[in-house]
């Protein structure tokens, strides 16, 4: 197996989805960690923030939305990167995580090459 290329935390209260995406991620090489909900998410940024160099992040949570989530874990570190994962089409919230540069947005469901894509994207960027 060849060297992992980095850690991704994925937040997504759809244990199926979770799953997926976590799947995928380790076939293309990253360790990932995984949280269902946005107190467990910002605990595991919080714990491990020197390691994680994405967040994947789902917009629709039933304890606190994508964007709550996304304003605590800058909190944590103003440069922290995001992938939004949603089903929904942009919303103001969407709208204004994008403004960030280095976030970006990918809708489900997503093929592995784009999520691939995505992901290689975001990390290029300092």
């Amino acid at each position: 197996m060849n060297e992992k290329k980095g850690t991704i935390l994925v937040v997504d209260d759809e244990e199926l989805v979770l799953d997926v995406e976590v799947t995928l991620l380790q076939r293309i090489g990253y360790n990932t960690l995984m949280a269902c909900n946005s107190r467990e998410a910002c605990q595991l940024f919080k714990d491990n923030n020197e390691q994680i160099d994405l967040v994947i992040l789902d917009m629709i949570m039933p304890d606190e939305n994508g964007a709550t989530t996304y304003k605590r874990l800058k909190s944590i570190d103003p440069d922290v990167k995001v992938l939004i994962s949603t089903g929904y089409f942009k919303d103001g919230n969407v709208e204004e995580i994008l403004n960030d540069s280095q976030n970006e947005l990918i809708m489900k469901p997503f093929k592995l090459g784009e999520f691939a894509n995505k992901i290689d994207t975001i990390l290029s960027l300092n």
